[in-house]
């Protein structure tokens, strides 16, 4: 597998709580309008609630540059590679040096499940400290921390249906940040 030949590029590894944060970095995976509006809350509490001063945010678009959706845009602190941007290995070739190169306090890839492009930038990243869901079917292993998914809660809603995705990420959100402001890291 080509990620396992480019682990274990230099980087500074320094431990960070969310409130010592300077600088986050955000990847996940763009579904649809409410959950970029999802990500750009998550995005907006840690700037003006946590006090971070600098959000990027990566998203990998699974469709080709023709079908890009209209809400993404290319910010400075924001940006977007999709499937045109793919070699044969799935690793990003466009859009994405920038965001590897910046050494975040702390970079949290939001995806419950693994995605491969977005596995090539985390594993390529500077980031000093970076942050994953539990993935035990995904063998790589370059982050620092890894929060458990929460099996606990009641995996059925008031009709008897199961939860959305959308809670469980929101509950798995809720829970990396909680952990993450009660890290005793200086």
């Amino acid at each position: 597998m080509v990620l396992r030949r480019i682990q274990g590029e230099n980087r500074e590894r320094k431990g960070c709580c969310l409130s010592n944060a300077h600088s986050i970095g955000l990847l996940y995976l763009e579904r649809d309008h409410a959950h970029y509006r999802e990500v750009k809350d998550l995005a907006k509490y840690l700037q003006e609630e946590v006090g971070v001063k600098k959000i990027s945010m990566l998203s990998y678009v699974d469709n080709h540059k023709k079908h890009i959706p209209g809400w993404l845009v290319k910010k400075l602190d924001s940006g977007y590679f999709c499937k045109s941007d793919l070699n044969w290995y799935g690793k990003p070739q466009k859009e994405v040096q920038a965001f590897i190169d910046c050494e975040f306090d702390i970079l949290l890839d939001l995806e419950l499940e693994p995605i491969l492009p977005l596995k090539h930038v985390l594993v390529q990243s500077k980031a000093k400290m970076k942050v994953v869901a539990a993935q035990p079917e995904w063998g790589i292993m370059d982050y620092d921390f890894q929060v458990v998914r929460d099996n606990t809660f009641d995996n059925s809603d008031e009709e008897g249906g199961h939860k959305s995705s959308v809670k469980i990420w929101k509950n798995h959100m809720d829970m990396t940040f909680r952990i993450l402001s009660e890290m005793n890291i200086q």
